[in-house]
């Protein structure tokens, strides 16, 4: 017997991401998207001057909550419309 069937998570960033994502009001959510922005060119810089894995690993994780804001922006306008 199944009480709780998860289902796959198919979405190219982490579900932890996009949860909190969810939760934040629409009016912040381009602060956030800027935010990420700067921190992305930040992480950027960072990773072109010592190219180790765990600088690129931060820069993923920084492209991932982009995606994750611009996602919920997009499915948030759609519903409104």
């Amino acid at each position: 017997m199944v009480v709780f069937k998860k289902k796959y998570w198919n979405k190219p960033f982490p579900e932890k991401i996009a949860k909190r994502v969810a939760r934040i009001p629409t009016a912040q959510l381009s602060i956030w998207a800027d935010q990420s922005l700067y921190e992305l060119g930040r992480l950027l810089g960072i990773y072109e001057r010592v190219r180790t894995p765990e600088a690129i690993k931060e820069l993923v994780t920084g492209v991932e909550a982009l995606h994750a804001i611009i996602e919920e922006l997009n499915k948030r306008t759609n519903t409104t419309l």
